[in-house]
């Protein structure tokens, strides 16, 4: 029998009060969210600055102090998770200075993200800390940080073709770009984050076979909804989630999402920046 979810609102619940089968779930900006369940806490391409323009949301400044300094709700975290490299997902002076106040964490990243960390005067201070992996492409590993089981996929970046100034011919800007796939297990109940993934890419999709993995909630890039049959079909047979948390929207769209989604009652648009969530998830 499949799991049934039940989404609400939360006001203001300690963290302590919730259940194994509560995942309480916040949005940061953009591709970023901490994800709280049975007493682990995780930050999944959360820690990055302002950025310039409206092309998608980023932290306020008072939120990136909390970052800096975790501070609630930035204490205590158990892994902090970054998909790329890309400025909309990572910035290198705010994960430096959270690792340094906050003693616990550990990142697990791309190579390319281990590469800039590792340029830090302070590097020393958190390597050990660093868990740095890229698998070929069509490739996972499988690690345990702190109890959590976490499958690492290596998922091609979605394309954004320009002209190339010598030849003429289009280009994938983001061809080079080393983008991860999390998927994370805690105490029974797991967690996709797809990062920047190409939403046309149905070979990689079937050669993971997430459909066999019982996805409880997936944090899925809105390209998914936006190219067409291809991506639903991804959705539909080859990650399965019960639960749907769409992603990576431009702040001006997000009333579109929303109302296009509004009769589905397993498909969650955040409208707002720090707005919480729990999800209640029954066997």
């Amino acid at each position: 029998m499949m799991k049934k979810i039940i989404l609400f609102f939360l006001i203001a619940i300690p963290s302590i009060l919730f259940s194994q089968n509560e995942c309480k779930v916040t949005y940061i900006s953009n591709e970023g969210f901490l994800i709280e369940l049975d007493g682990k806490r995780v930050l999944i391409d959360a820690l990055f600055d302002k950025i310039d323009g409206n092309w998608c949301d980023s932290p306020s400044d008072s939120t990136i102090e909390l970052m800096k300094k975790s501070e609630h709700p930035f204490d205590n975290i158990d892994i902090v998770a970054i998909t790329h490299k890309h400025r909309d997902h990572f910035n290198e002076s705010i994960v430096v200075s959270h690792l340094l106040t906050n003693p616990k964490g550990v990142v697990i990243c791309p190579k390319q993200v281990d590469e800039i960390l590792s340029k830090n005067s302070n590097y020393e201070k958190f390597s050990d800390r660093i868990i740095s992996l890229t698998p070929q492409m069509y490739c996972d590993t499988n690690i345990v940080v702190s109890t959590i089981s976490v499958r690492i996929l290596r998922l091609e970046h979605s394309h954004y073709m320009e002209e190339d100034s010598i030849s003429g011919s289009k280009v994938n800007r983001h061809r080079n770009i080393e983008n991860l796939g999390y998927l994370i297990t805690i105490n029974g109940i797991t967690i996709f984050h797809c990062g920047d993934t190409n939403p046309l890419n149905e070979k990689e999709y079937s050669t993971f076979s997430l459909n066999n993995e019982e996805i409880d909630i997936a944090f899925l890039e809105r390209l998914f909804f936006s190219v067409g049959e291809t991506g639903t079909k991804i959705i539909n047979s080859h990650i399965k989630p019960e639960n749907i948390i769409v992603m990576h929207i431009n702040p001006s769209n997000k009333s579109l999402f929303a109302n296009h989604f509004k009769q589905e009652k397993n498909i969650k648009i955040f409208k707002n920046k720090m707005e919480s969530i729990i999800i209640k998830i029954d066997d």
